[in-house]
C-alpha cells in the first residue's frame, strides 16, 4: 500500500507565489531568459523572473481548466493555451470537451481562436506546438490542425497511414 503524500514544506509553497498547483504544461521562452508560462487545472500564469513569482493570466476566458501551452517563437508576450470547463469534459472519451484554443497578446486578455476550428472543440486539444510562423494543435481524437498566421485561421492536416487514435504531445523541429 502506498504511503500518503505529505504536504509540501512551507518554504516550497512560499517560493511558488501565485503559481498553479495542478500544472499540466510548463514552458520557457526560447529567446527571453527568465520568461516562463504555465497552464493547469486552475487557469494559466506567467513569470518574468524564471518562476520566482507568477502573474495569473485568466482575463477573457470563461473556461479555466487549461491544458496545452505554446509560446510564440518571436514574441514573448504572445502565447497560446487550450482550455475547457473542467476535467470531466476534457477527458471524456465520447467527446464534448467544450474546448477552445486561446491566444494572449501583450497585456491580454485571452482571445478565443476560431477561423477554421470547430466551435467549441468536441475533442480536447492536449498538445500545442509553435515554430516560427507555424502553430499546431493536436486533439484527443487524433486530429491535428495547423495555422500559419498566429492562430487567426486553421486548417485540418491531412495525414497518411493509419488514423491516429489520439494526440497527447507535439514537438517541432526546424
Amino acid at each position: 500500500m502506498a504511503e500518503p503524500l505529505e504536504p509540501a514544506p512551507a518554504d516550497l509553497v512560499e517560493e511558488r507565489i501565485h503559481g498553479l498547483r495542478d500544472v499540466h504544461a510548463l514552458a520557457w521562452h526560447p529567446k527571453v531568459p527568465g520568461r516562463a508560462y504555465e497552464a493547469g487545472g486552475g487557469g494559466a500564469a506567467w513569470s518574468k523572473d524564471g518562476g520566482q513569482t507568477w502573474q495569473p493570466a485568466d482575463a477573457g476566458r470563461d473556461r479555466h481548466y487549461t491544458w496545452a501551452l505554446a509560446v510564440d517563437y518571436d514574441d514573448p508576450d504572445c502565447w497560446y493555451i487550450s482550455a475547457n470547463p473542467g476535467p470531466r469534459e476534457a477527458h471524456n472519451p465520447h467527446g464534448n470537451a467544450q474546448a477552445y484554443i486561446y491566444r494572449w497578446r501583450g497585456n491580454g486578455p485571452w482571445q478565443a481562436l476560431s477561423g477554421g476550428l470547430p466551435q467549441p472543440l468536441s475533442s480536447m486539444p492536449y498538445a500545442l506546438a509553435n515554430l516560427p510562423g507555424q502553430l499546431y494543435a493536436g486533439l484527443a481524437n487524433g486530429r491535428i490542425y495547423g495555422s500559419h498566421d498566429a492562430g487567426d485561421t486553421w486548417q485540418p492536416l491531412t495525414l497518411t497511414g493509419e488514423r491516429l487514435p489520439g494526440v497527447v504531445a507535439l514537438a517541432g523541429v526546424e
